[in-house]
């Protein structure tokens, strides 16, 4: 096999490779509203559910979770039934109601908090797998990061509560009048 052969089958197994990426994509969709399945241990100690909204173009994937006083911003890749997802925090407020100072929840701002590897499982009604929070070590006095520890991951479930495509229109639309 002389080198131009070579070339043209390695450019003919990455674009197949390419677009086999893109069409687990189309066949695995993860778009629309998600909700936190609690566990029964979680629902005792009054835990409450969370909903994060994901949105896809192609294999990429980004989504938000509105909180008192900021949003968790994530973005993250879809390979097959496997997502990938990696959350910031945005907010001071909400990192202050995290318990960090106000001074660290300021620095914290947009830094990435946690990673999540799911699976799309159960017809695509399901995303199951963990989520890998940080530690964040830091002094008062002057208000410093140290450090970002990652820690053990815990199991996570969510429920597809709603898909985007299934959205109401925000406006109504009207029948044609005919004449009579």
């Amino acid at each position: 096999m002389n080198a131009d052969s070579v070339r043209l089958v390695v450019i003919a197994l990455l674009a197949s490779a390419a677009a086999l990426w893109l069409l687990l994509a189309w066949i695995y969709r993860v778009t629309g509203t998600w909700e936190r399945v609690l566990s029964d241990d979680e629902q005792a100690e009054g835990g409450r559910t969370e909903r994060i909204t994901l949105g896809q173009l192609g294999p990429f994937v980004t989504g938000r979770r509105d909180v008192a006083g900021g949003w968790q911003q994530y973005s993250g890749l879809l390979v097959g039934p496997r997502l990938s997802l990696t959350r910031r925090d945005h907010g001071a407020q909400a990192l202050a109601r995290m318990g960090f100072p106000q001074g660290v929840a300021e620095k914290l701002e947009g830094e990435v908090m946690a990673r999540l590897k799911l699976h799309v499982v159960e017809s695509g009604l399901f995303l199951e797998g963990t989520f890998e929070p940080l530690k964040v070590e830091f002094t008062h006095q002057p208000p410093r990061i140290t450090g970002m520890v990652p820690q053990p991951p815990q199991r996570r479930r969510y429920r597809r509560v709603q898909p985007l495509e299934e959205r109401v229109p925000a406006f109504e639309e009207q029948p044609e009048a005919t004449e009579a």
